[in-house]
C-alpha cells in the first residue's frame, strides 16, 4: 500500500509540466591592477570640490584621487 502512494507521488510529478530553471553563466572579470580598500577623513569643501571636477571631467572620484596622489608621489 505504501509503494503504490509512492508511484502515484512519482507519477503525479511526472505529468506536471513545470518549467526547469536555467542558470545563465557569467564569466568572472578580473582587474588588472590589484586594488585594496581604504578610508579617510575629507574636509568638506575639499570633497565638494573633487565632486564638481569629476561631473566637469565626466570621470569617476577615485580616479581623480588616484591621479592626483600618483601625481604627489612622483
Amino acid at each position: 500500500m505504501e509503494k503504490q502512494k509512492i508511484n502515484e507521488l512519482i507519477n503525479k510529478a511526472k505529468s506536471s509540466n513545470q518549467q526547469k530553471t536555467i542558470q545563465k553563466i557569467v564569466p568572472v572579470t578580473t582587474k588588472k591592477i590589484e586594488e585594496v580598500q581604504f578610508s579617510f577623513y575629507l574636509e568638506k569643501v575639499l570633497l565638494k570640490k573633487i565632486k564638481l571636477k569629476a561631473l566637469q571631467e565626466d570621470t569617476s572620484m577615485k580616479q581623480i584621487v588616484n591621479d592626483a596622489i600618483k601625481d604627489s608621489l612622483k
